[in-house]
């Protein structure tokens, strides 16, 4: 596929996942956080656009185009981190994206698995930079922390190429899941937002879709800031959320994460990746 289109596929996923309403524990079009807003997430979107295209066009590695996504944000003086798992996520999406000329959603997948296991150490090296240019957060392991201090040594010597350390990583973070499995939950997620999108209209489909993969599986951003039990709650919650025709709970349950300050930020970036899938397979939005 033409990389410019690749990367508009890419940006708009971004922007329909941003701007969903009301999408429990996360900044939307209709609130922000204390310290970073909707307009820090739009700088975010719009700035990875030429890293999507570089990607789709065949330039670079996944790890080190994830590293200039991230220092994409710093030329518009953002410091916080917005699409940090969304840029894991996306970044081999748009390589494998790019390769094909009639793209498939079956093809897609094949190639997008050819994709990681062709990553080196190199790009474990870049990703770790990535991850502490981006600040993120993420469950402390034992081995191949990403907030231990020495990590370049360890993960040179290692040898680990990125796909490794995903598959390592893969039983308590969700992003590391979909790369462990070929974004197997994405691909599903992708004809949910079809379906979803087709029955409610954009927002409502996203909307539905989110708090569905939500109650499936705990976030993980939340498991590393608050634990397993609260996370598995704000599942729960979603769950009996999504039985609210008129989203009022999904609503009540936005208010409560928002007080609480507890972020689903990981399964916002696996509706980024699913809405990519999505678009690149020929979803067409009303306009």
């Amino acid at each position: 596929m033409n990389s410019e289109r690749v990367a508009q596929c890419a940006v708009l996923a971004m922007l329909f996942e941003l701007s969903s309403s009301p999408k429990p524990g996360n900044v939307d079009r209709c609130h922000d956080f204390s310290d970073i807003g909707f307009n820090h997430f739009l700088i975010s979107a719009v700035s990875a656009y030429p890293i999507f295209r570089k990607a789709a066009s065949g330039e670079g590695s996944v790890g080190s185009l994830i590293l200039e996504g991230v220092q994409a944000w710093k030329t518009w003086n953002l410091g916080s981190n917005t699409h940090f798992g969304s840029l894991v996520l996306m970044i081999p999406i748009a390589i494998a994206a790019g390769k094909p000329d009639e793209l498939k959603l079956d093809e897609l997948h094949r190639v997008l698995a050819e994709v990681m296991e062709e990553t080196t150490v190199n790009d474990s090296i870049d990703f770790y930079s990535a991850f502490g240019e981006a600040k993120a957060r993420v469950v402390e392991v034992d081995s191949f922390s990403l907030n231990d201090q020495n990590w370049q040594e360890a993960v040179r010597e290692s040898g680990k190429t990125l796909i490794e350390l995903m598959r390592l990583s893969s039983k308590h973070d969700i992003v590391a899941r979909e790369w462990a499995t070929n974004y197997e939950r994405s691909f599903l997620l992708a004809k949910r937002l079809d379906e979803q999108i087709s029955l409610w209209g954009q927002n409502e489909g996203i909307v539905r879709t989110f708090l569905e993969a939500l109650a499936e599986v705990p976030d993980s951003l939340i498991c590393a800031k608050f634990g397993l039990e609260v996370a598995e709650k704000v599942s729960k919650r979603a769950g009996k959320a999504l039985l609210d025709d008129t989203l009022g709970k999904a609503r009540e349950l936005d208010e409560d994460l928002l007080a609480a300050d507890i972020n689903p930020g990981s399964t916002a970036d696996l509706i980024a990746a699913s809405l990519f899938i999505s678009l690149l397979g020929g979803l067409r939005t009303q306009v």
